[in-house]
């Protein structure tokens, strides 16, 4: 038997936050996008189920001639997913079968299933639809649907914006179902584990260095959080001297004001 390349303990940082990432992720939950039109949307849709430790997210397309969201806008939250993409309704639906996945399917029409009404039973194999933004989940989706779901809301808007629905959704199926966390098999563990040590890698040879952890993984973090140091916000050169001219003007214009009034700083 092979032995780690070194003590566990000191194995490199970004592989042991790797390790704290893929115990918390789930294959229990599938989510699927279909049709989203709004690219924002769309990205912010991505980062929300990477960072709820969803691992399969798959789209179909509105419409000929969509383009698939900046990279650059999703900080990086596609590299972690597993991503399918279908050009039909019809052939999402085919794959989920093939899978074995029960279909629910949001919808705020008659006979959908309120998610707080008492306890929820989360299947084995659950594939979670959410529809475009105009008019929801297509209906060639919601006749496969096994079940169609809503979120209760209560004031004068219609409907909640795509983004926060999905972050709703997902927090209710983790809230009923929390043995969903972590629930994947160990041997697409192993895979995701070969894909992401590798994508880790900044150079050749520190990625030889990450795949001779990978007969011997090294202990997780108790958190997925980054080190403190790593923590504070990234913000380009450019947004920090707009934000830096936003201040200076306001401090301006209060300045003027307190003068126009008499007041002295």
């Amino acid at each position: 038997m092979t032995r780690p390349p070194q003590d566990p303990e000191q194995a490199p940082r970004r592989l042991r936050r790797a390790e704290a990432v893929l115990s918390r992720r789930s294959e229990r939950i599938l989510l699927v996008l279909e049709r989203c039109v709004d690219s924002l949307n769309h990205v912010a849709v991505l980062r929300t189920a990477e960072l709820f430790g969803i691992q399969d997210v798959w789209t179909v397309a509105p419409e000929p001639g969509w383009r698939a969201p900046n990279r650059k806008i999703t900080r990086g939250s596609w590299l972690w997913l597993s991503n399918r993409h279908f050009f039909t309704p019809e052939a999402c639906i085919d794959a989920l079968r093939d899978e074995g996945r029960t279909i629910w399917a949001t919808d705020l029409n008659e006979g959908a299933m309120a998610l707080d009404s008492g306890p929820l039973q989360v299947p084995e194999k659950l594939a979670l639809v959410i529809g475009r933004e105009s008019d929801g989940v297509s209906p060639m989706m919601l006749q496969a649907a096994d079940q169609r779901v809503f979120l209760p809301m209560h004031g004068f808007t219609s409907s909640f914006n795509l983004s926060v629905a999905a972050g709703l959704l997902l927090q209710r199926l983790f809230d009923a179902c929390p043995e969903a966390r972590g629930d994947m098999r160990e041997s697409r563990k192993a895979e995701l584990r070969a894909e992401w040590y590798r994508k880790l890698a900044k150079n050749e040879s520190q990625r030889k260095a990450f795949e001779a952890w990978l007969d011997h993984p090294p202990p997780p973090f108790d958190s997925v959080e980054p080190p403190p140091l790593s923590r504070a916000p990234r913000v380009s050169k450019k947004i920090r001297e707009r934000n830096r001219t936003l201040e200076e003007t306001a401090r301006r214009r209060e300045q003027d004001l307190n003068a126009r009034r008499g007041l002295t700083p």
